[in-house]
């Protein structure tokens, strides 16, 4: 059975992450390439009115090697975009095996698109409302707070969605909505620095990566149950 499960990941994951990155490609990579070249004209900017008494920095900051790593564009960018939706996609995908296996239903891909929407809600669409995702070169809140509020969404939103589901009593349907409402109640950290990017061109994107996440959950249940059940079967015929 774990040889199964790991195997229906890996597989699922493989085939999610080769079809969302070339999806990617096409619909959010130009909006990031777009978003560098507001970075580079307002640092341009900054160099042009800085003080050129100041030799040594004016130096310093030239350095190639000062400069933050990033992927360059092409077939660099599309590999690393990969592995990271791969690495991502075996993770997710193992998570929805293991909660398929677990359910006391039929595992068949529709269950499994189902098991990858509750996954979006929980790991994409609950954390979105608060941190919606943002261009690279946007400013964000204090990193340490947005991975706590992000970590406590997602629990809080999973106890509260299983709640809702799974819930006999009327009680506990009520409880779970309350623990989905309650990040929100308590809300998001934000940064309050500005940006030179169009608000048009981070709505776009944080609308699109969140369009595309929910594709890719349900990429992963259905190729999770497909790869899960054809696996089975197999091991049955043997």
């Amino acid at each position: 059975m774990t040889f199964r499960i790991f195997s229906a990941a890996i597989a699922a994951g493989f085939v999610a992450a080769i079809l969302i990155t070339q999806i990617q490609a096409l619909v959010t990579t130009p909006m990031i390439i777009k978003a560098e070249t507001f970075e580079t004209s307002s640092e341009g900017h900054d160099h042009a009115t800085h003080d050129h008494n100041n030799g040594e920095e004016q130096v310093a900051s030239d350095d190639p090697e000062s400069e933050e790593w990033g992927p360059q564009d092409g077939l660099e960018r599309h590999a690393y975009s990969f592995l990271a939706n791969l690495v991502v996609g075996i993770g997710f995908s193992l998570l929805l095996i293991v909660g398929l296996t677990f359910e006391k239903k039929p595992h068949g891909t529709g269950r499994g698109i189902l098991w990858g929407l509750a996954g979006f809600t929980v790991f994409t669409l609950a954390p979105n409302l608060g941190l919606p995702p943002e261009l690279p070169t946007m400013p964000a809140a204090d990193l340490t707070a947005r991975q706590i509020w992000w970590s406590a969404t997602v629990v809080l939103s999973a106890t509260g969605l299983g709640l809702v589901i799974y819930g006999k009593l009327p009680l506990f349907k009520v409880l779970g909505f309350v623990l989905l409402t309650l990040p929100h109640v308590w809300g998001a950290p934000h940064s309050s620095g500005e940006s030179d990017i169009p608000p048009e061109l981070a709505a776009h994107f944080a609308t699109s990566t969140i369009v595309l996440s929910a594709l890719f959950w349900v990429m992963l249940g259905y190729f999770s149950s497909f790869a899960f059940n054809w696996l089975g079967e197999k091991q049955q015929k043997a």
